[in-house]
């Protein structure tokens, strides 16, 4: 989707206004020292869902104990109910089936939840113990496919996050930095591009406690030698529309 300068401007303006519910970090990697934070107390205590930014994590972990192969793949259909949850997906029909790479680039929910069910009870939360995150122990079966989704059993604030992904960009290699790379380069991240650099990030959106829509993205610069993690939550519908234009101006402003 093309995104006209009035759009970013409003989700910039959104972000800055007192009363709205958003946050945004950048860090330098090379010593986690804060280059920019709006809202430093919303950042810090605001725990929410982090909905599809937690999806590298999931492929990260199966790929990390083998029970995922880069060349796995799966046929999503684009419908998906898990429990009460309605899950379709909304990316493009694709010629190719998808693979961890892809599932992450087009943030496939029918992947990323068929995948998941390979977690043992309690693997997942383990995992991310790694990045510094905490999710609810004893899931398996549709409990542990939501929480690879970001939807249940895990909560994390913008911070958290922020350090989550700072970690990946330290560790992470092969299909998920592929899929990263990708969901900028073609995915549902592609706001978040930065003419010369190579961007590698997530988005992902959720409901504030207010009711409110609220947009995720997360991620590091330049990819295969990182420099910069960034974090933005603002309030908006889409990861792609409203936070990655954000995180866009902000890595441009500190690379």
């Amino acid at each position: 989707m093309l995104l006209t300068r009035r759009s970013v401007l409003h989700s910039l303006i959104a972000l800055a206004a007192p009363n709205e519910n958003g946050t945004s970090i950048v860090i330098r990697l090379s010593d986690l020292r804060i280059l920019h934070i709006e809202n430093s107390g919303f950042a810090e205590r605001a725990v929410l869902p982090p909905a599809s930014t937690i999806k590298p994590f999931a492929i990260f972990a199966l790929l990390d104990s083998g029970k995922l192969r880069a060349g796995d793949l799966f046929s999503c259909s684009r419908q998906l109910r898990i429990k009460d949850h309605i899950l379709n997906c909304v990316h493009p029909r694709t010629p190719l089936p998808m693979n961890p790479p892809r599932a992450i680039a087009y943030s496939c929910n029918g992947a990323v939840a068929h995948f998941a069910q390979r977690f043992a009870p309690d693997e997942f939360p383990q995992a991310l113990l790694r990045f510094g995150l905490t999710a609810r122990r004893g899931t398996s079966g549709p409990d542990c496919q939501l929480q690879a989704l970001g939807e249940e059993g895990i909560a994390v604030t913008p911070h958290q996050l922020l350090l989550a992904y700072a970690k990946l960009a330290e560790l992470t290699q092969g299909p998920v930095l592929e899929g990263l790379e990708g969901a900028v380069e073609y995915g549902t991240a592609q706001a978040a591009q930065v003419p010369g650099v190579k961007v590698a990030g997530k988005t992902g959106s959720i409901v504030l406690r207010s009711g409110s829509p609220a947009a995720w993205f997360a991620g590091f610069a330049p990819s295969r030698a990182p420099k910069l993690a960034v974090v933005v939550l603002t309030p908006g519908h889409s990861g792609g529309a409203d936070a990655a234009p954000i995180a866009s101006q902000l890595l441009r402003r500190y690379l």
